[in-house]
Order: C-alpha cells, then sequence, then structure tokens
C-alpha cells in the first residue's frame, strides 16, 4: 500500500511539474532575453560594435510588428532579427521615408532564420523596419522576437 501511494504520489509530482514548465514556457521572453543577450556580447566585446537600439516583442498567427527610427548618415547601420524557440524563419522589411514626397521606399526585405541587413543612410532619414513570421514550428503560431540596431563603435576607434 504504501508503495503504490509513493508511486501514485511521485507520478502526480512529475505531471504537475512537467505541466508546469511546459505553461511557461510556452509564454515567457526568458528564451529570447538569453539569445538576444549572447548576440549583444558578441557585437560589442569581439565584433566591436556598438548596439543602439534592441526591440522585443510578440508575433501571433501572420501578425507583424514595425518600429521606426531616425539613422544618422555618420554611420553605416546592421540590423538582424532572431526569433525565439517557436519560429523557424523570420522575415525583414526594411522602407525609408522619401523626404521630398512622404512616401515610405523599399530599402529592402530579406527572409531567413536570422535576417540581417546593412544600411548606409545618405541623410538624416527615417527608417521603419517590420518583422512578420514566414514560418512558425509545427503547432506553433506565436513567438517572440529581437530586433538589434548596431553599428561600428566609434569609441573604440580613438
Amino acid at each position: 500500500m504504501k508503495i503504490s501511494a509513493l508511486l501514485t504520489l511521485t507520478i502526480s509530482l512529475l505531471l504537475i511539474s512537467t505541466y508546469s514548465i511546459n505553461s511557461q514556457s510556452a509564454t515567457t521572453m526568458q528564451d529570447i532575453l538569453e539569445t538576444a543577450t549572447k548576440k549583444v556580447v558578441e557585437l560589442e566585446d569581439q565584433k566591436n560594435m556598438e548596439v543602439v537600439n534592441m526591440t522585443f516583442d510578440l508575433l501571433v498567427n501572420q501578425g507583424k510588428k514595425s518600429l521606426w527610427r531616425y539613422l544618422d548618415p555618420s554611420f553605416d547601420y546592421d540590423v538582424i532579427v532572431l526569433g525565439d524557440r517557436r519560429i523557424n524563419k523570420i522575415k525583414l522589411t526594411v522602407y525609408k521615408k522619401d523626404n521630398p514626397t512622404g512616401n515610405w521606399l523599399l530599402v529592402d526585405e530579406y527572409s531567413a532564420d536570422k535576417p540581417q541587413l546593412r544600411l548606409d543612410p545618405q541623410d538624416f532619414e527615417q527608417y521603419e523596419f517590420t518583422v512578420t513570421v514566414d514560418e512558425f514550428k509545427a503547432g506553433e503560431s506565436t513567438g517572440h522576437f529581437a530586433l538589434i540596431l548596431y553599428h561600428q563603435n566609434p569609441e573604440r576607434d580613438r
């Protein structure tokens, strides 16, 4: 009797803890924060870059997220998008605002597991960065992403 009660309790605790872990990991940002932190350390400590903007957000189904930023012509920028464990392929689309007309012009678009683009502003111009998921992993319809904008670190060149 003691053995069956102990076995039942052990199995119940395993099931509860497994459920708890799975339900937490389904909505947590922890893995994308860890992934982005590793990337920032690599960029700043190993590649002499300066991260100038980081954005984290959630994409659901075929939704998209956009952000806007003015870029300084003194720098050539790189932008990379990292998806969490639920995203296989993510798309980054970049537009810039044409100052005379006010129209948004396509600069570039790239889809990959970690899409990265180089931007070379010719003037102090406004850019739009749009992120969409091209492919979720099987059974997933939601995932976090991190967009990281960076350039060569001018402080280290002195």
